[in-house]
């Protein structure tokens, strides 16, 4: 999974897909909607707090281990994703794999394909609702200011459907079920995280080419994920050109006379 995604969801919107009011919310006011996030932007998760209450929180993508140096200049491209074979193996994982564990709120993810000598963006996302996926959640102290919460997205094998474009894919919650399992208390079994983890191939995934303007990081435009429509043949050509060849007549093959010719 590339590192750009879209969360352009209104707070209202925020809480009421997340099921969690706006009174329960941590650091709302650090929250944006972004039509082309990327590592380093504030974005919603939802998570337990201490008292196994559900709530949103507002954390940086990207993260930053609670062990980073209070004077590390925080790298949140380093670790956006997390392989979701490995998290139960690797160290810096494994500690957040068993109290740590968030659902990301987002609009879809954007993935480039090589087309024609030039990379072609494309949005993915779900028809009918918000794009839940699961995430870990760490909390790091810089040298100055407050503490900083950051949250890096489980990816894993693409599903059938997605294989054309990229061979990785984010963990998408797809049902309530999914998202009980993983946002549960306890000690996540090695079955539940397969089963969590598996590649979501839905009909309701879908995808569509965009702008290749949004391939920039600075670029927030609201056709960011607008549908890119083919042009048509007359686009090839100027002004009067294309005036000229929409009016060209279409020939038709002869009809042959009674007589055969």
């Amino acid at each position: 999974m590339c590192g750009r995604a879209r969360c352009a969801l209104s707070r209202e919107e925020v809480a009421s897909t997340s099921g969690v009011s706006q009174e329960r919310w941590r650091d709302v006011e650090k929250f944006q909607p972004d039509q082309n996030m990327s590592p380093g932007h504030w974005s919603p998760v939802v998570k337990y707090d201490k008292n196994g209450q559900l709530e949103l929180h507002t954390m940086k993508w990207g993260l930053v281990p609670s062990f980073s140096k209070p004077e590390e200049k925080p790298d949140h491209f380093r670790m956006f994703n997390a392989r979701s074979e490995t998290v139960p193996e690797k160290g810096i994982f494994k500690r957040l794999l068993g109290r740590q564990r968030c659902i990301v709120l987002l609009d879809g993810f954007y993935e480039w394909n090589q087309e024609h000598k030039q990379k072609q963006p494309y949005y993915i996302y779900l028809t009918g609702g918000v794009t839940k996926m699961a995430g870990l959640f760490d909390c790091w102290a810089p040298a100055e200011g407050d503490p900083i919460y950051t949250f890096t997205i489980l990816t894993t094998d693409s599903s059938e459907r997605l294989q054309w474009l990229h061979n990785r894919m984010p963990v998408i919650l797809p049902d309530k079920a999914a998202e009980e399992r993983w946002l549960q208390t306890a000690e996540l079994d090695p079955k539940d995280l397969a089963a969590v983890c598996e590649p979501f191939n839905g009909e309701e995934l879908k995808w569509h080419a965009v702008t290749p303007a949004m391939s920039r990081q600075g670029y927030h435009g609201d056709d960011c994920a607008k549908e890119l429509k083919k042009p048509s043949i007359t686009a090839f050509f100027k002004p009067k050109q294309a005036a000229a060849a929409a009016q060209l007549p279409r020939f038709s093959r002869p009809q042959k006379t009674s007589s055969g010719k």
